[in-house]
C-alpha cells in the first residue's frame, strides 16, 4: 500500500470515527458502522488501529492538535490582557469561536465530557494529564510572581483549586447551549476571581 493510499484510507476512518463518536458515544459507537461509513474493510482497519480505542485515542490526539495549532496561530499573547483572570475568559471566547469553526472537534470534546463514570474519560485523562494542565499551571505561576492573588493563599492551593474548578465546569456550563455556556464559564472565572484575586483596593 502506498503512503498516499494509506494516509486517505486512515483520514477516511478517522472522518467516520468522529462522526460516529460524536453521535454514539464511546461505548455504543460501532466499528462496523464506522467501516461501512468510510467504506472499508476490517484488514484496511486493522492495518492502522488495534482496536476502538486506539481509534478514539487517535481522535482525541487529532482534536487537541488541531486546537493547539489554532490558538498558536491567533498569537492570543499579544496584546492579551494582563491579568490571568481577563485572560481566562479571552481563552473562552476564543475557544468558543473555534467551536463554530470547528464544530465536529467540538462535538467530540463535547461527547467526551459525557463519558465520565467510564473508563474510557479515566484513561485518557491518565494519558494527557488534563487535571495537571502545563500551560495553565504556567499562566497560574506567572500571575502569583505578578502578585496577582491572595498574599495568603499559597501558590499549590491556587494551582489545585483553578484546575478543580475548570475540570468540574463542565457540570454547569451547559453543553447544549453555546451562549449560555459563555455566560456560565465567565460567572466561574468571576467566582474565582473574587476568592483568589488580591483585593486591589
Amino acid at each position: 500500500m502506498s503512503f498516499t493510499k494509506s494516509f486517505e484510507h486512515k483520514q477516511k476512518l478517522l472522518d467516520a470515527a468522529l462522526a460516529e463518536f460524536n453521535a454514539y458515544g464511546y461505548e455504543q459507537a460501532s466499528i462496523n458502522r464506522i467501516l461501512d461509513a468510510a467504506g472499508m474493510s476490517k484488514g484496511q482497519f486493522y492495518y492502522h488501529f488495534k482496536n476502538k480505542e486506539a481509534l478514539y485515542f487517535a481522535l482525541i490526539e487529532m482534536s487537541i492538535q488541531q486546537k493547539l495549532a489554532y490558538f498558536q496561530n491567533l498569537n492570543l499573547l499579544d496584546g492579551a490582557p494582563t491579568d490571568i483572570f481577563s485572560l481566562f475568559k479571552m481563552q473562552i471566547r476564543y475557544g468558543l469561536i473555534f467551536a463554530r469553526e470547528y464544530p465536529a472537534v467540538h462535538d467530540l470534546s463535547q461527547s467526551f465530557l459525557r463519558e465520565r463514570g467510564n473508563p474510557i474519560y479515566e484513561k485518557v485523562m491518565t494519558r494527557y494529564d488534563f487535571k495537571d494542565n502545563e500551560v495553565i499551571g504556567q499562566l497560574i505561576e506567572g500571575a502569583y510572581v505578578r502578585g496577582e492573588f491572595r498574599e495568603d493563599l499559597p501558590l499549590p492551593f491556587i494551582k489545585q483549586m483553578i484546575g478543580y474548578l475548570f475540570n468540574q465546569a463542565a457540570d454547569f456550563a451547559n453543553l447544549e447551549n453555546m451562549a449560555e455556556m459563555e455566560s456560565n464559564l465567565n460567572y466561574l472565572i468571576d467566582f474565582m476571581r473574587s476568592g483568589l484575586a488580591r483585593n486591589s483596593g
